[in-house]
């Protein structure tokens, strides 16, 4: 509907009901209990006056009240029916004494209500004067009651003394008076529904010692009390001071939802709110785990890695029962297996990059991993001889010479075999207790640690597979991969995680705790998140590498625990008891969430697609096994990756598009960017179609030919971006919409926020919105791939051909 200003508009007789009308004719109501006639609420609708006043002058404030406003208002008794059922709640009395937040408890009822707080100011001389004349009120009868010898009630004498005690605080400027009124608008679409949740709503309200009370006769000034006009109608007021005002912002929800770019981690168990967080917005990014066997640590951090790897987190984990290979595998990464008989193998006398100084504190730390407890004389030894065997080998404390190769341990092992032939037992004691547990990591069954380090960290996703080392050397393994991929993770400012799974064996550095403390300080600065994952709490709690994770851990995620020492952890953490008693009878799945401040018991849920990667459960794996056939089984078919989520039909086989298939994924016939026509298969789980999807992800599969710095949206952000060789961000729009009308608009739309990049081009289906030339840079899909490479030039050449090349 349109009209310029002085012509003549009338509203129609059919929709002439506005719930926030000034005027109204006199409600025509049935019987009690009985829906009463529609009521017409607009100024003048139907009356003589609405006719003769029919200018768009009249009725310009009048429009955006009359467009919004429902035809049909039908009141009953105890509700009000506006598409759906309204029952509107008053709070007629008020607990004595509050704490700040109170009226939180109402607000985390996961139903579905508005609630509505009146607050109103009074002048100070006219509560003064309400107070004083109180205060007299109650003094009177205090001495009528003394006077015909009754007892008098203690709620009288409380009352008094909580008058003299309010007016000199309004007095001395501390309290000001205020009215308050509170109201709940329960809302359904079926009467049977209101009850219940009118019933559910009356409950929790009276929980916290407030009174409800529903105003039969009056749902129409109610409602309009509880909408957001500033207007309360029903006038059900209790008087309150500010500070109980202010305790009554309902304001304090625990929820971790403040962060854009966090990941969901699971849902409050309270309210259900979903818990958004992002560890590296936090004071620091580490993350601490702690949990009985069996009470889903691992299947917690798989879904908390598969959702940060998603957010463009690089991975590296340190695993020592291989629970994580499947896990690498489904992301394409890469398993590093540290074994007796592999080939890729960490010296522990490789500087790593670090300083001389550094590393000899490190190499302290792994020792006293390997030797346990050392004395003062075995440290000396140790010191000394670690210093000649660098020196022989020309590393000195000059950073020219770090590069040169480094020593292994036979040669460490070579220094110290002299001493034990002292005849000075301060000198022979120590180094032959070095030397015996030195041998078998030179020539007994570790010596494969005595060699040059061989390995690479060439992919987003590596897992360490230590499981086939012995239990005397775990401890000693972990340390080195720690230490290695820490140095190699310094030298990048991305995002990044390393978790290590059984920390207990590194907390236990004990005195030389120092190196694990600086460490877990450090990491914020290169923007590392260090996961560490036990379930031997006393080591934490008692260690002093524990003590120092902790304690610079912002992040922390208590699991199902032990008995035994839920009280220890109590202390440890601070814990209420309402927390502590969640933790006792916490089930698989549970969890208690320790974000700095914020703590918030937990519900961890993934979706069914990533259970099915994530679960480790045998009797589950048989089942998907046979719904799935041999085709797709995780360990034998790793060339089907589930997780893409379109993938051309013509490279799977039978097997595989059935098992596709059962797990959501659709058919569609799409043109490839080379202009033919074929068919995919997909899981589109977005509000656009197909077309667009696909399209979105074949762009995005070009891209990746020439860099990783590539990212797909489906927000309002376009639907592609990248960063050129030179630095340059481009954006890409995707427009497949069935209508001409349609792909314009969405053009018209993103167009400001494409123009926010240093460049960008739209991607059409139809060759017609070429000619639209205002928009800026619009090709076919056909156009695409040469556009792409443009932006790489030869460097692009390069990557492509040495791309191309590996997958061969």
């Amino acid at each position: 509907m349109a009209s310029s200003p002085g012509s003549s508009l009338k509203l129609p007789d059919s929709i002439s009901v506005l719930l926030f009308g000034k005027k109204k004719k006199k409600p025509v109501h049935g019987r009690p209990g009985e829906g009463a006639a529609e009521e017409p609420l607009v100024e003048g609708a139907g009356s003589e006056e609405g006719e003769n006043a029919g200018n768009y002058v009249d009725y310009e404030d009048k429009l955006i009240e009359y467009l919004t406003s429902p035809s049909t208002i039908i009141k009953h008794t105890d509700d009000i029916q506006i598409d759906k059922y309204h029952r509107i709640i008053a709070a007629i009395n008020y607990p004595r004494l509050v704490e700040p937040g109170w009226l939180t408890r109402l607000i985390e009822m996961n139903l579905d209500f508005d609630l509505s707080i009146h607050i109103a100011p009074y002048s100070i001389e006219s509560t003064v004067k309400l107070l004083e004349n109180e205060i007299k009120k109650q003094k009177t009868d205090l001495y009528a009651l003394k006077a015909e010898g009754k007892i008098v009630p203690q709620a009288l004498v409380q009352k008094h003394d909580d008058t003299k005690a309010l007016l000199e605080a309004i007095q001395n400027g501390t309290e000001k008076m205020f009215t308050m009124s509170l109201y709940i608008d329960s809302k359904a679409h079926d009467k049977k529904d209101l009850e219940k949740v009118s019933s559910l709503i009356k409950s929790k309200m009276s929980s916290i010692m407030v009174t409800p009370k529903v105003p039969s006769f009056q749902m129409y000034k109610a409602l309009r009390s509880v909408l957001p006009i500033q207007m309360d109608e029903l006038g059900i007021t209790r008087e309150i001071t500010s500070s109980a005002a202010s305790a009554c912002f309902p304001f304090a929800i625990t929820s971790l939802e403040h962060h854009a770019t966090g990941i969901l981690l699971g849902f409050n168990q309270i309210n259900s709110i979903p818990i958004i967080i992002d560890p590296f917005e936090l004071s620091n990014p580490n993350i601490l785990v702690l949990g009985t066997s069996g009470g889903g640590k691992s299947y917690t951090i798989k879904l908390l890695l598969m959702r940060e790897f998603l957010e463009g987190v690089d991975i590296n984990i340190i695993d020592p029962q291989a629970e994580y290979t499947d896990l690498a595998l489904t992301f394409k990464g890469k398993t590093i297996k540290i074994a007796p008989e592999s080939d890729s193998i960490i010296n522990p006398m490789d500087l790593m990059g670090q300083p001389l100084e550094e590393k000899k504190l490190s190499l302290l730390a792994f020792f006293r991993v390997l030797l346990g407890e050392l004395n003062e004389g075995q440290r000396a030894i140790l010191d000394d001889a670690i210093d000649s065997t660098y020196e022989d080998m020309g590393i000195t404390k000059d950073p020219k010479t770090w590069a040169r190769k480094p020593p292994m341990l036979e040669n460490l092992y070579d220094h110290i075999i002299p001493l034990t032939r002292s005849e000075k037992d301060i000198i022979y004691k120590p180094a032959m207790a070095i030397v015996n547990r030195l041998k078998g990591y030179v020539s007994g069954p570790m010596k494969f640690l005595n060699q040059q380090t061989k390995i690479e960290l060439d992919n987003r996703v590596i897992t360490f597979d230590v499981k086939d080392i012995p239990d005397v050397g775990k401890g000693p393994i972990m340390f080195l991969i720690l230490e290695y991929v820490y140095n190699q993770m310094k030298k990048s400012r991305k995002r990044k995680m390393l978790v290590i799974d059984e920390a207990w064996s590194i907390f236990s550095a004990g005195e030389e705790g120092e190196y694990i403390l600086r460490l877990v300080k450090t990491c914020r600065k290169f923007n590392l998140s260090l996961t560490m994952i036990t379930q031997d709490v006393e080591d934490v709690l008692t260690s002093r590498a524990g003590r120092a994770v902790m304690t610079n851990t912002a992040t922390k995620i208590l699991l199902k625990q032990d008995t035994t020492v839920i009280d220890a952890i109590s202390e440890k953490f601070k814990l209420n008891e309402a927390e502590t008693r969640f933790l006792r009878i916490a089930t698989v799945g549970s969890a208690l969430l320790i974000a700095e401040n914020l703590r918030v018991p937990i519900h961890i849920q993934a979706s069914p697609d990533e259970h099915k990667i994530l679960t480790t459960k045998p009797d589950e794996l048989m089942a998907m096994a046979q719904k799935t056939g041999p085709g797709i089984s995780r360990e034998m078919k790793p060339e089907l990756d589930i997780t893409d989520v379109v993938q051309n039909k013509t490279k799977l086989t039978n097997e595989q598009i059935d098992a596709l298939e059962d797990i959501g994924f659709t058919e569609a016939r799409v043109e490839s960017l080379e202009g033919t026509s074929e068919l995919f298969i997909v899981k589109n789980e977005t509000d656009e179609t197909d077309e667009h999807f696909i399209t979105q992800h074949l762009l995005l599969e070009e891209i990746k030919k020439y860099t990783e710095k590539v990212l797909i949206h489906y927000t309002k952000l376009p639907d592609i971006t990248f960063e050129t060789a030179d630095g340059k961000l481009v954006a890409i729009e995707v427009i497949a919409d069935v209508s001409l009308k349609g792909n314009i608009e969405a053009m018209e739309a993103k167009l400001p926020i494409l123009k926010k990049y240093n460049d960008y081009f739209y991607i059409v289906k139809d060759p017609a919105l070429r000619k639209y030339e205002s928009f800026g840079e619009i090709l076919t899909k056909s156009q695409a791939p040469i556009k792409i490479k443009s932006y790489f030039g030869s460097s692009g050449d390069q990557t492509a051909r040495s791309q191309e090349q590996t997958q061969s």
